[in-house]
Formats: structure tokens, sequence, C-alpha cells
């Protein structure tokens, strides 16, 4: 008797790409195509044909600069939508819904993988207030323009910080993006010894935003948490208490991420 293909079977390109999706998920880091071919068991042809069927649809994402993959825009904002027990959802969520009350602004967790070009943001805590900037989950931000990339540009070993400016020559977004070497590095050893990093208009025009920065526990950084604030509305800021609270909620978020690694 023949055999009948089980019409509801899912095909193999479907299950090779839910186990390439599983392992970009699970994973802490980017992983890269030999990452991802070792890891399970599949060939060259197979992997390829999978992560692009991934990124086709939104699930998976690569990174220009280093060739490696992270999950998609997609997958984030599902992951968002899902509310399950998700340490984003229930630890740190709550602490920047906390800074989004107190300051009245909206805040941003933008994480960031080895060999990124850039940060991904990942959360957002709508500002309470009628006007406010509004920013979505999965959106891409530059490490060299904006408060969101140079909180974590700032804490890359130096020879990472050089390899980041060869390698993307530092274009502006606005006109007050930092294009040149030598005033990055300026703002990169201030940003070292305050613990906190201010931009006016360098990411987006009219913008301004403070940036505290998340370390994973063994001290590599891990994320930049953000304010971003209308430029009219920060004149009338304390300037100094908002950075207390920017870099507290980073302290603390960065205290959450080493308890659930004891």
């Amino acid at each position: 008797m023949p055999n009948r293909k089980d019409p509801n079977a899912a095909s193999p390109d479907a299950r090779a790409a839910l186990r390439l999706l599983t392992a970009l998920a699970q994973s802490t880091y980017s992983l890269s195509l030999e990452d991802l071919m070792r890891e399970n068991a599949m060939t060259l042809t197979a992997t390829r044909r999978s992560l692009e069927l991934l990124a086709e649809e939104g699930f998976a994402a690569v990174d220009p600069g280093s060739g490696r993959y992270r999950v998609g825009v997609k997958f984030l904002r599902l992951l968002k939508n899902a509310r399950g027990s998700h340490l984003l959802e229930h630890e740190i969520q709550p602490i920047m819904r906390e800074l989004a009350a107190e300051a009245g602004e909206t805040v941003t967790l933008n994480t960031y993988e080895p060999g990124a070009t850039f940060a991904l943001c990942v959360l957002v805590e709508d500002s309470p207030a009628p006007l406010h900037y509004a920013v979505e989950v999965g959106e891409m931000k530059p490490l060299h323009a904006g408060a969101s990339g140079k909180a974590i540009l700032a804490y890359l070993p130096d020879d990472a910080v050089d390899a980041y400016i060869e390698q993307t020559g530092l274009p502006a977004i606005t006109p007050r993006t930092i294009t040149d070497r030598e005033k990055l590095w300026r703002e990169i050893r201030r940003i070292r010894k305050r613990g906190y990093t201010i931009s006016r208009g360098q990411r987006l025009e009219g913008a301004v935003a403070v940036a505290g920065s998340v370390f994973r526990p063994d001290n590599r950084i891990y994320a930049s948490l953000v304010l971003t604030i209308p430029s009219d509305r920060y004149r009338r800021l304390d300037p100094t208490r908002i950075a207390a609270l920017v870099t507290d909620a980073a302290r603390r978020i960065s205290t959450v991420l080493a308890a659930h690694n004891e």
C-alpha cells in the first residue's frame, strides 16, 4: 500500500526553520552561520535556506557588520505580546515603568550583541505625557549616534570601538551626529568618567536622550536604558535629577541580571 503524506505534517524546511529559531531564541548572544550549522547538525544549504525563510518573515535578522544572526523584530513583538514569565516582562519592565512615571518620559531598553553595529530596542515604556516620542520595539540604533548607542559603545573594549569606527565610518544621521573619530573618543572618555550620557538631536531631531548602561553579570555591556525627552520639555527639568533616576534604574536592571545568573 503506498505511503500517503500527512497534509498536516510539518515540512522538512519548516522543521529546520523552527530548530534554528529555537537556537536563536535560547542563545544569550547572536550566532554565526557556522554556529547554527554545527549546533543543529544541518548542512550549509539547509541552514541558509531556513535562515532566509526566517528573515523573510521577520523572525530572524542578520547584522550587516558581523554577519551574525539574532531573533528578528516579529519574534520580539510576539514575545512582548505573549506576556509570559519572561525576565524582560516581569522584572525589567516594572523598573522601566517606575522610571517613566517618575520622570514623565518614554523609556527604552536597547540590547547589544558582541560584534553588532547597532543597539536593538527590545522594550518600550511610553511616557504618560500626551506629547512624547513614540519608539517601536525592533528599532535598530547605531552605536555612535545618540545616547542609546553611545552608552553601549563607551563600555566596549578600546579595540572594539576602533573596529566599529573603521567598519562604519561614523555616518551622519542628523546634523548633530558625531562623525569625527577624535570627538567621539573624547565623548566616550567623558561617559566612562561620569557613568551616563546625554545627547541632543544626534539621532532624532528635537529630542534629548539620557542613557545609563546596563551590564551582564561578568561586567560586559548588555544594554542601554534610555529616557527620550522633547527638547522643549527637557529645558524645564533638573538634569542632575534626571541623570540620577536613569543611572539608578540601570543599576537595578544590572542587579536583576546578576540575580538570574546565580
